[in-house]
């Protein structure tokens, strides 16, 4: 556990805001309408004496929605961001840092210009060879659609909140330290044995699938489409010169980079600076093109289906589109598209012929699931011949044999967060069975050997406890105004 918690330490510090920082470079990502109450200059809250601008709001929502993303490896949708509430998220981390900001006000505590200064030279993202370079922070918030004004001002709120964050640290005694590690570092001698699903025992006749059909097929939907009549309009004929390629790869050379983030000579560079001056000149011929398809000066070439899944398709120009608009330019592999939504096709519920193969794969899955749960349970009221892998503790998660090291990690929090002695635990197409037969408890030569980690942790978990306390309180001090309405 503690190995994983090494590599994954970024995930484990508690905090009540998401640094502007940290994301740098991430893209700007809206969530739709919003509505606030605009007599109050574009404040979504006013906590205290400080407002929340949509804009922030928009930030905020931004970093989190990119922080999911990236734990979903690109599995997010705004749909999804919905369901789970991420404006509603976002805005409540802003509530709290306007808490925090006004209590620092009233404490007299504040941040310089010269802070400020000093903050944005240290970036790496604004250094170019280990220097602050100004046209590169320019670029770089022009990148991600921020003002410097707006970026330099959350900075300063940031340093504030660390200030007020340092002062609200206690750093943690020996006992803490000690009671920590002895959660982590507890020993259980475990029998386990490994089962896998026997695909052969689960029947999928239509019959059985039908059932499961029935009962879930609102869920089966088919895919919304758009019909879109389209022009294409490629770029490759663009002709692009030598010195014209040098001078752009000059203003733009921070875009060419390697795998390792090193700036690609003009030379290697060569073949995407000719690409994007390319696909430059060629949106003025794309949009010439959208305007007369707008005015019905020129007809549609070509006819497109595209699905909302399809990735290539700018989704939210589509999402927000009716039957009969013209979308503006877009690219694709070589050149833009320039296209006109003829038709929507709405989804609607699948037959159970188109439906089938999906209703198979989750009933084998819910099958193998409720296989293994009935044949673990029996294993556990009667646990014999189980292989005994000795004394574990939280951080032995590469000491067993036929789990990767996610699904040991959280094995090994049920085994240590159990008061049972006897229990399993089931992981897709295989179950874990296990039997504590003896118990360790605090191994105090680890404690040397993750000292700082342990410190890091219950200085966090003491920070948190704090901030909880302090921004009840807070919240019963300063009066909290919410415009915002949602979706």
């Amino acid at each position: 556990m503690i190995t994983w918690m090494q590599k994954h330490r970024k995930y484990l510090v508690i905090t009540i805001w998401i640094s502007t920082i940290a994301f740098v470079g991430a893209g700007f990502v809206g969530w739709g309408a919003y509505s606030y109450n605009r007599n109050r200059a574009g404040a979504v809250a006013i906590v205290g004496d400080r407002k929340i601008t949509i804009n922030e709001l928009n930030n905020a929502y931004t970093n989190i929605y990119n922080y999911y993303q990236e734990q979903l490896k690109g599995g997010l949708t705004r749909e999804k961001a919905k369901k789970m509430g991420l404006e509603k998220v976002a805005l409540g981390q802003l509530i709290n840092e306007a808490l925090m900001l006004n209590y620092a006000d009233e404490i007299g505590l504040t941040t310089l210009d010269s802070e400020v200064e000093n903050t944005l030279k240290n970036t790496k993202a604004f250094q170019h060879n280990g220097i602050f370079d100004k046209d590169q922070y320019y670029r770089v918030l022009r990148n991600i659609g921020t003002r410097p004004k707006d970026y330099e001002e959350s900075l300063k709120k940031e340093i504030t909140l660390n200030k007020l964050n340092n002062i609200l640290k206690l750093y943690p005694t020996a006992l803490e330290i000690e009671t920590f590690g002895a959660s982590i570092f507890m020993q259980d001698k475990l029998m386990i044995k490994i089962i896998h699903a026997d695909p052969s025992k689960i029947i999928t006749d239509d019959n059985i699938l039908k059932k499961f059909w029935e009962k879930r097929k609102k869920t089966y939907l088919t895919t919304k489409t758009y019909e879109l009549a389209a022009i294409k309009v490629p770029v490759s004929f663009i002709k692009v010169d030598e010195n014209e390629s040098k001078e752009y790869y000059a203003k733009k050379r921070y875009e060419y980079t390697d795998k390792n983030g090193k700036i690609l000579s003009y030379d290697d560079a060569k073949d995407r600076v000719i690409k994007d001056l390319q696909f430059k000149k060629g949106k003025r011929f794309a949009l010439k093109k959208y305007l007369a398809l707008k005015k019905g000066k020129i007809k549609p070439d070509e006819k497109i289906s595209v699905s909302v899944k399809q990735s290539l398709f700018p989704q939210d120009k589509l999402r927000n589109a009716s039957i009969g608009d013209v979308l503006k330019p877009f690219k694709f592999a070589d050149g833009y598209i320039v296209a006109k939504i003829t038709k929507i096709v709405m989804p609607k519920p699948m037959s159970f012929e188109q439906a089938k193969e999906r209703v198979k794969q989750d009933y084998i899955k819910i099958a193998k699931k409720q296989q293994l749960a009935n044949e673990a349970k029996k294993l556990v009221s009667d646990f014999k011949n189980g292989q005994d892998i000795g004394f574990l503790s939280r951080d032995d998660i590469k000491k067993i044999k036929g789990l990767n090291e996610l699904e040991a990690v959280d094995f090994l929090n049920q085994v240590f967060n159990s008061s049972n002695k006897k229990g399993y635990k089931v992981f897709g197409s295989k179950a874990i069975v296990y039997k504590v037969v003896e118990q360790k408890l605090l191994d105090k030569s680890k404690l040397k050997t993750y000292e700082m980690l342990l410190k890091n942790n219950v200085k966090n978990a003491k920070l948190a406890e704090i901030n909880q306390k302090l921004l009840s309180k807070l919240r019963e001090k300063y009066q909290i105004e919410s415009f915002y309405k949602g979706q």
